[in-house]
């Protein structure tokens, strides 16, 4: 009973420092919660292993020599005795440092709280990230410990939001003002929200996309900088499917690319222009990725924030691939899910 007491305990200490840490929008709140309460729990259980229970043995050893017989378990307990709330800490270490390293440099979970990736992700979908097939970074600061491989145009990926992204605006100018202004400070731009989205065009890349029909070309890079000579221009092809029942007021494509996967259109959204996140020397919907940066948009296609309208990914910021939908349940943004759709469990994510 007390052990629950004390679980109670930690659960709501923990969800205060969550939400304190959280005050300081740092990128990782969670991982540095997580990190601190395996390093307290860790302590408490070197400390129990390697100093009390061998100071503990030797004090029941000595009295039992002096009384000339075995102490019984309750008499045992007297000698030495160890709080319940720090044994149950302590017992909590094995399961957190597992937790730890798999959610840090191995697999994470994550929950699709939007719509911005539909058709290819719904609202609901429970899905896993791999975190080390980029390579493999400290689940604080995000810096490379091992390098793995590049990311891809076509993957799906987790990333933290530039700052910028963060702004409530529609004018693409003022966030590319802000962005500008944090990069003269020579400050990581890397907010704390997750967001998940398609690679588009990594660095070099010359993104064109045609605003009247959703459709992109992309005039590849070569070693992270533009193609001036001799360049390989890939254009998508689309394929229009049959009205999809779950989006009945958007027209879904088949967007052949770097990956062949679904999009959805919304037939009478418009642009002006000023939306868009704006380079120098560039028309209105074309962008240049500079070196170690990425493009991402998402697959429902007018119903995404993405670098259209706030720029480019930092490479620092990709948390993962996501890969797997390992549950999914029925529902809509901000309501109680209503079932399950049991035909998206363990699917493969293109």
């Amino acid at each position: 009973a007390m052990s629950n007491v004390f679980f109670i305990l930690l659960l709501v200490v923990g969800f205060a420092g969550w939400k304190a840490l959280d005050h300081f929008q740092l990128p990782n709140t969670f991982s540095i919660l997580l990190l601190i309460l395996t390093a307290l729990s860790g302590i408490l259980w070197c400390y129990h292993r390697f100093a009390v229970m061998p100071r503990r043995r030797r004090q029941i050893a000595r009295a039992e020599q002096r009384s000339g017989k075995a102490l019984t378990d309750e008499e045992k307990a007297k000698i030495e005795p160890i709080s319940e709330g720090s044994e149950f800490i302590s017992s909590l270490f094995p399961v957190l440092s597992v937790v730890f390293l798999v959610r840090s440099f191995i697999f994470e979970p994550f929950q699709i709280p939007s719509g911005s990736m539909q058709a290819t992700l719904y609202v609901g979908d429970f899905i896993v990230v791999n975190k080390y097939t980029y390579g493999i970074k400290d689940p604080i600061f995000q810096n490379m410990i091992i390098e793995g491989n590049k990311p891809e145009r076509g993957d799906v990926i987790v990333f933290k939001a530039p700052e910028q992204a963060l702004l409530h605006t529609s004018l693409g100018a003022t966030r590319a003002a802000y962005a500008e202004n944090l990069a003269l400070t020579s400050k990581d731009n890397m907010s704390g929200a997750d967001y998940i989205k398609r690679i588009v065009g990594k660095g070099g890349d010359r993104i064109i996309l045609d605003v009247e029909k959703s459709a992109l070309t992309i005039v590849h890079g070569k070693d992270g900088k533009p193609c001036e000579i001799d360049c390989q221009a890939k254009v998508f092809e689309y394929k229009q499917e049959p009205t999809n029942p779950a989006f009945p007021t958007q027209v879904e494509y088949l967007e052949i690319g770097d990956v062949t996967h679904k999009i959805l259109v919304e037939p009478m959204r418009r642009y002006s222009g000023i939306e868009f996140y704006p380079q120098e020397g560039l028309p209105a919907a074309e962008w240049i990725v500079p070196e170690g940066q990425y493009f991402v948009m998402g697959d429902n296609r007018d119903h995404s924030d993405d670098s259209r309208f706030w720029g480019f990914v930092p490479e620092k910021n990709i948390v993962g691939k996501a890969t797997y939908i390992w549950m999914s349940l029925e529902k809509e943004p901000n309501e109680w899910p209503t079932g399950f759709r049991f035909d998206r469990f363990f699917t493969k994510i293109n």
